[in-house]
């Protein structure tokens, strides 16, 4: 059952001696993935390549390595929604605010007036 620091070492010598330049443009990505009996290093290839998967070992010092084909790992950005969900909030928050001082403005008007009321 490899560590989580073990796993982070396989990982490390698996992309500084294992994979060279040629071998990396294969690479979609290098990572760690937990499994019931402890943790594994998990490389994905772009595309099945037999000269690069052949260099991968099945286990480096003590720790399972699962090599798969993904394809390309692209990011998906959620900047976008989460920026227009706070300018939401934000302005929703703004008005509220506003609606606050005007109703709060109103009420003082209304016990000035009020208390002029009583004391003419």
């Amino acid at each position: 059952m490899p560590d989580l620091a073990a796993a982070r070492q396989a990982k490390s010598r698996i992309m500084n001696t294992v994979l060279n330049p040629r071998d990396v443009r294969h690479v979609a990505a290098i990572g760690l993935r937990q499994q019931d009996d402890g943790w594994v290093v998990r490389v994905n290839l772009r595309e099945d390549n037999d000269r690069t998967r052949k260099k991968i070992p099945s286990v480096v010092e003590g720790v399972p390595v699962v090599v798969e084909v993904t394809g390309s790992v692209h990011a998906h950005s959620t900047t976008t929604a989460v920026s227009a969900a706070g300018r939401a909030f934000s302005s929703a928050t703004r008005l509220s605010y506003a609606w606050f001082l005007v109703v709060g403005a109103i009420l003082m008007i209304i016990a000035a007036v009020a208390t002029l009321i009583v004391l003419v």
